[in-house]
């Protein structure tokens, strides 16, 4: 099953950060697709942000599920994980630990996962994908 991994790419900053979370989702069996990397490949490459939305939404719908990490303000990825809501995508969201949620954010999740380290994501979400297939 393939995973949406939304991420907003802000350059060398947060590129490992990105990498990481993919490889999380890979561990737990889970095919990860992320825009930044997968399509813009660490660059910017739409100028009409109407092409990027077109495109981000044919990506959305290539993909069985969505992971939305609300450890930052989400900006552009609630976008995404609005459109795999509208489509029927399953939404996933993760956030760190005590971190308050919204009741918009949680009316869209099919799962909520809390975490400490990042890494604690990984079972869950090998649960998940087990669930689903």
């Amino acid at each position: 099953m393939r995973l949406y991994v939304t991420a907003t790419f802000k350059g060398i900053d947060n590129r490992a950060e990105i990498e990481a979370l993919c490889a999380l989702v890979e561990a737990a069996g889970w095919e990860s697709f992320c825009f930044v990397r997968d399509v813009e490949h660490w660059e910017h490459v739409f100028d009409d942000p109407a092409d990027l939305m077109q495109r981000s939404l044919r990506e959305v719908m290539a993909c069985d599920a969505l992971l939305l990490d609300m450890a930052s303000k989400p900006t552009g990825r609630a976008i995404e994980a609005g459109m795999a809501f509208a489509t029927g995508r399953r939404v996933i969201v993760t956030l760190p630990r005590g971190l308050p949620i919204k009741a918009t954010v949680r009316g869209i999740a099919d799962a909520v996962i809390e975490y400490g380290p990042l890494a604690d994501i990984v079972p869950r979400l090998a649960r998940l994908h087990q669930e689903w297939a």
